[in-house]
């Protein structure tokens, strides 16, 4: 018997949570873990799109009655919006905090009226929160329309509960059930991660050759949206009626025509999970299709002319010196596997490693980790 407790105790010291005790009891703490419903696909496209898309996420609508439901729902969808933005589902997403939502016609207009080519609007049936003292639940359904026809493009429906548990009292360990410090954010990032695996599986706009020509070409950005115009005055001559040769001066309560938005060229970048090994920068079998497709984008003729940049991202392991060193090692090995392979002369490729200063999420866990080592493929100014 003391043996196997032996054993336990080896076993439960290796955990970061454990805290052995001589003289009292000792304490292993366990996190709770969020539990999810069936992800509800209700709707979703049949063949995968390669190009590039821009979303606007309207704040979610709280069905049910509750103080400030507004406010939450403003919170779940900014939860769904970062962790999107993070697993880079669409490569233009814009969260707007200041939308009221007020019926389909209405969002789709001012989705379709500032270039948008999908609209994400949401519903929160249900939201209850315990905080530390208490279960935690949330029920979300998000649909996502695009804005040319109005049509549904996707349809999703997930719950999440994070449960309070009694803690165990083993006699010589105890064990605590330890609730996260926010809950309610929590259930919302693993529902927000489980509903884009199936639209990452749509919108594949980096996997392939054409949809990395997409998503690297400079786009015509809106810089800043026209000024609202004045309401005219009884004094103010209205425009349609002025004669061609009477032009009068525009007084200070006339109304002034909106100028047009102002419009600039923005260079784009794709994300690449190329594999590594550890500690290396030599790059994983795995990884060549990838860069296959890479290679055979930037020999295309929309690309062929354009100078690139390769930058390499670590995650947080190490130190930010050996980071620093090991991301521009990888950016170098990319490079060489596309001049290797592919008519890309070493001119056309620039590189340069930024370690772990630019993560795409907080580098907390395992995958979040994944998501942060990275390769970065952009087109030079």
């Amino acid at each position: 018997m003391k043996k196997y407790f032996l054993i336990l105790l080896l076993a439960l010291s290796a955990c970061t949570h454990f805290e052995p005790q001589i003289a009292t009891q000792s304490v292993y703490y366990q996190d709770a873990e969020v539990s999810l419903s069936q992800l509800m696909v209700y709707s979703r496209p049949e063949k995968p799109h390669y190009g590039p898309l821009s979303a606007l996420f309207y704040p979610f609508h709280v069905t049910q009655t509750m103080y400030k439901g507004s406010n939450w729902g403003q919170r779940v969808a900014k939860g769904i919006w970062q962790n999107w933005t993070s697993l880079q589902v669409f490569p233009s997403m814009v969260y707007d905090e200041n939308l009221i939502y007020r019926g389909l016609d209405e969002a789709l207009f001012t989705a379709r009226s500032r270039g948008y080519d999908l609209l994400v609007v949401g519903f929160v049936p249900y939201l209850y929160l315990g905080h530390t003292m208490d279960d935690s639940a949330v029920s979300v359904q998000v649909k996502i329309y695009e804005t040319k026809r109005g049509q549904l493009v996707c349809s999703f429906e997930q719950s999440g509960r994070i449960e309070k548990k009694m803690d165990d009292d083993f006699i010589f360990v105890k064990r605590q059930h330890r609730m996260p410090d926010s809950a309610f954010y929590k259930i919302i990032q693993a529902i927000a991660a489980d509903m884009a695996v199936p639209l990452t599986s749509w919108a594949r706009y980096e996997k392939t050759n054409q949809g990395m020509v997409a998503a690297l070409m400079p786009n015509m950005v809106e810089m800043q949206p026209p000024p609202q115009s004045q309401p005219m005055q009884k004094n103010s001559i209205p425009q349609q009626k002025q004669s061609a040769a009477t032009k009068p001066m525009i007084s200070d309560t006339a109304q002034v025509p909106a100028k047009a938005p102002q419009k600039q060229t923005k260079s784009r970048s794709i994300n690449l999970a190329v594999q590594f090994d550890v500690d290396s920068s030599q790059i994983k079998p795995e990884s060549y299709q990838l860069l296959n497709e890479l290679g055979k984008a930037l020999i295309s003729d929309r690309l062929k002319d354009k100078r690139v940049i390769i930058g390499g991202h670590t995650d947080s392991d190490a130190s930010s010196e050996y980071n620093q060193k090991l991301s521009k090692e990888r950016a170098e090995a990319v490079k060489k596997y596309l001049t290797d392979n592919f008519p890309i002369s070493a001119q056309r490729i620039g590189t340069t490693g930024f370690g772990e200063s630019k993560p795409l999420v907080p580098n907390t866990t395992k995958y979040n980790k994944l998501l942060n080592r990275r390769v970065q493929v952009s087109i030079a100014p």
